[in-house]
C-alpha cells in the first residue's frame, strides 16, 4: 500500500489543546470536553485533548502547534456581548486553529434555562471546533452546527453533526492528511 493510500484509510484524528482562562472547575471542564469529544466521535473523528490549563503547563503546551492541532480557549465574556456563547477564527486560506467558548455567558444561560453547564460548554466547544474543521463560519439548518439553540431542550433534539457536516469534516481531514503525507514524502 502506498503512503498516500495509507493516509486515506487511516483513522481521522485531531489534537485539541485546551486553555481554560476562565477557571472552570476541573471536573466540569473534563465533563465538557468529554461531551465535545463524543460529538466529534459521532462524526467519525477521533480527538485527543491536551489540557493546558494546569500550572505549570505540560511541555506539549509550551511548544508551537503541530500540524493539524487546534486550540480551544475558555474565556469569560465575549467583546460582542453576553449573548455570544463562542466563536471560531476561520481563515480564508491556511489552517483555522483557534476556537473560543465564553464560560461566563454559558453559565448565565445555563442558570436561566436550567441546563447543565458542562453539557452546554461541551456542545458550544464542539460547534466552534466544527467551524474550524469545516473551514467556514456557515451554519446548518439542523444539527450541532445550527445557528441558534433551544438550551432548555438539551436532552432532546439533534445535538450531533449532520451527516453532511460530518462528511465535509472527514473530507477536509483526509485532504489535510494526504497533503501532509505528500509533503513528508517529497525530498
Amino acid at each position: 500500500m502506498s503512503l498516500l493510500a495509507a493516509a486515506l484509510v487511516a483513522e481521522l484524528f485531531v489534537t485539541i489543546r485546551v486553555y481554560d482562562l476562565y477557571g472552570l472547575a476541573p471536573e466540569t471542564r473534563q465533563e465538557a470536553l468529554a461531551v465535545a469529544v463524543e460529538a466529534l466521535e459521532h462524526a467519525g473523528i477521533q480527538a485527543a485533548i491536551v489540557d493546558c490549563s494546569a500550572r505549570p503547563a505540560i511541555l506539549a503546551c509550551r511548544t508551537g502547534l503541530g500540524d493539524g492541532e487546534l486550540v480551544l480557549r475558555i474565556h469569560r465574556h465575549p467583546k460582542d456581548g453576553a449573548h455570544v456563547l463562542g466563536d471560531a477564527i476561520v481563515r480564508a486560506s491556511g489552517p483555522s486553529t483557534i476556537a473560543t467558548v465564553y464560560a461566563a455567558a454559558i453559565a448565565e444561560r445555563a442558570r436561566r434555562t436550567g441546563g447543565r453547564l458542562a453539557t452546554i460548554v461541551g456542545r458550544v466547544a464542539a460547534h466552534e471546533i466544527g467551524h474550524l474543521l469545516l473551514g467556514t463560519n456557515r451554519h446548518a439548518p439542523h444539527g450541532l452546527m445550527r445557528p441558534s439553540w433551544d438550551l432548555a431542550r438539551l436532552d432532546r433534539g439533534d445535538w450531533h453533526f449532520t451527516l453532511e457536516d460530518g462528511a465535509a469534516i472527514r473530507a477536509r481531514l483526509k485532504q489535510r492528511d494526504a497533503v501532509a503525507l505528500l509533503a513528508r514524502a517529497l525530498p
